[in-house]
């Protein structure tokens, strides 16, 4: 199990860098296009559609990635005084929490995203803006955050559990803290 775990993230490391990154750089040209566009009174089409549509894409596969890297707030209230293994327990209960929560919203968004591609729902504009694909990234993003969440959480458990590293993660290492005394 860890070792998928550790290939699962390598392979999810190189991919998500290049899903944020390539629609950041996609949001970026187009304002650029349609800023110029708009001092020669010709604005770039369907700006706000493809920025929006994007936004999504390089915010939900960048989100899974932070959960990866456990790059988020850690907010601790007597938690830090718990030995290493009582924290790694609650660090396992606040990922499988959120997986639940993220899986839930995750099976909605593929109800809708099923429902778009069901009609090929396109936004009237200008152009026809098709949103059925970023529904279905926007789907892709939660299933995996949902995914990274139940790993770390199975990280978590092992490392509760007296492991001194697994998958990666160390014992230490596990969470980067300020206290507040």
């Amino acid at each position: 199990m860890e070792r998928a775990i550790v290939a699962y993230e390598r392979v999810y490391r190189r991919v998500a860098t290049y899903l944020v990154f390539l629609p950041l750089l996609a949001m970026t040209l187009i304002e650029f296009l349609n800023a110029i566009g708009r001092k020669l009174f010709v604005p770039f089409p369907g700006t706000i559609e493809s920025v929006e549509s994007l936004l999504v894409v390089s915010v939900y596969f960048g989100v899974a990635l932070v959960a990866l890297e456990g790059g988020h707030v850690n907010v601790t209230i007597g938690s830090d005084r718990l030995p290493p293994g009582g924290r790694h327990l609650l660090d396992a209960l606040a990922n499988l929490l959120a997986a639940l929560v993220f899986g839930l919203l995750a099976g909605g968004a593929a109800a809708e995203a099923a429902r778009s591609i069901a009609l090929l729902e396109f936004r009237l504009g200008v152009y026809r803006f098709p949103l059925w694909p970023f529904k279905t990234l926007f789907a892709a993003g939660l299933v995996l955050l949902t995914v990274q969440l139940l790993l770390n959480t199975v990280k978590h458990l092992a490392l509760a559990r007296g492991r001194e590293a697994y998958a990666g993660l160390k014992r230490e290492e596990s969470r980067d803290t300020i206290a507040v005394t």
